[in-house]
């Protein structure tokens, strides 16, 4: 079949230019079969634009016009978040989605090119204003992330969010002493069957929530119980025998009070009965254990927007240890420096400094 014949006014136009209505010019890129859109411009300034765009796909130089739209597409800050590492520890990703929601609620539209250190640091202080110090200073940190994959991608120039004001957060949070804790831990029981256990497995171990929640009981090897924290990936083997005069019990003391409910479960805290997508014997969520010790510290008569969390659990095991004497509570913890170790032994003010006397 022959090609259809080709009109003759536009024998000389430059290939990949159409007019698919009179006086309405585009170009076809050869190389993805997209067309752009040029107008209703006269046809020299059509054909001169067409010229340079088949330049740029033959070359690879940049121009400012109908090239310029080829080689510098419009980016949103929404898609630079889609570019971003999607991996990591299950509590780091959950944290990222929810700060990427709240950029992208505020400037998500916004093209990357367009971004500018005023835009950051409005979204920052609105935040701050809300008194929300601790997520303002969170968001701050992913826009800096964000910045840097877009500059490293070409769509930014610079990092307009780390230009912005950095913030020091001083911590509002109390210390838990361990008349608050035996407190929360006598109104537990009343709150949920498993959290007496998960307190005193934390108290004894210095471990966090999240492995506390996610202790197997096939993880006592011998005379140790091997634990790796979720958040460091760090792995700890502590002696059954760790022992905290402070409540007269050991490790292998809890570990037998979690092991003696009957279910069977493969890890030591677990539920006793079965809920709505709860199932008896199934590990218990790390939400699930922040809330009901908040729930039963409630019933304690312990409140208060600074008042203690589960957390802060950790730190009262290194105190009591500390003043116990004999326990390794750096290596306990799993702190690989002395400038964290020293941040849980520090009781803000709650106790005065001791002197010890040989």
């Amino acid at each position: 079949m022959a090609a259809r014949p080709r009109i003759r006014r536009r024998a000389n136009w430059p290939a990949n230019m159409h007019e698919p209505r009179p006086g309405y010019y585009t170009w076809r890129d050869p190389r993805d079969g997209k067309t752009h859109i040029l107008g209703r411009i006269d046809l020299a300034q059509a054909i001169y634009e067409a010229q340079e765009a088949n330049a740029i796909v033959e070359s690879g130089k940049a121009t400012k016009t109908l090239a310029q739209r080829l080689t510098e597409e419009h980016k949103t800050i929404a898609d630079l978040i889609e570019k971003m590492p999607k991996d990591g520890k299950p509590s780091t990703v959950s944290a990222r989605k929810y700060y990427d929601e709240a950029i992208k609620k505020e400037i998500g539209t916004k093209d990357c090119r367009a971004l500018t250190v005023k835009d950051v640091s409005d979204i920052v202080e609105a935040i701050k204003d809300r008194g929300k110090m601790r997520w303002a200073q969170a968001v701050r940190s992913r826009l800096i992330q964000i910045c840097a994959k877009g500059v490293a991608l070409g769509w930014m120039e610079k990092n307009v969010a780390e230009i912005t004001e950095t913030m020091k957060v001083k911590v509002q949070r109390k210390r838990l002493t361990l008349a608050e804790f035996k407190a929360i831990l006598d109104k537990a029981p009343q709150v949920a069957e498993w959290l007496p256990n998960a307190m005193l497995l934390a108290l004894v171990s210095g471990q966090d929530r999240s492995t506390v929640a996610r202790w197997e009981r096939d993880s006592i090897v011998g005379d140790v119980a091997v634990v790796r924290r979720s958040k460091t990936e760090v792995r700890i083997a502590i002696p059954l025998k760790l022992y905290m005069d402070a409540i007269n019990m050991s490790l292998a003391d809890v570990i037998k009070l979690c092991t003696s409910t009957g279910i069977e479960s493969k890890y030591l805290i677990h539920h006793h009965r079965k809920h709505v997508h709860v199932y008896r014997g199934s590990h218990v969520k790390i939400g699930s254990v922040s809330q009901a010790f908040a729930d039963a510290r409630e019933l304690a008569g312990i409140a208060g927007a600074n008042a203690p969390t589960f957390h802060e659990i950790r730190s009262l095991t290194k105190r009591l240890y500390l003043e116990q004497g004999g326990v390794d509570t750096k290596a306990l913890l799993g702190h690989s420096d002395d400038q964290t170790a020293n941040l849980y032994a520090n009781s803000r003010g709650l106790e005065p400094i001791k002197v010890k006397v040989d």
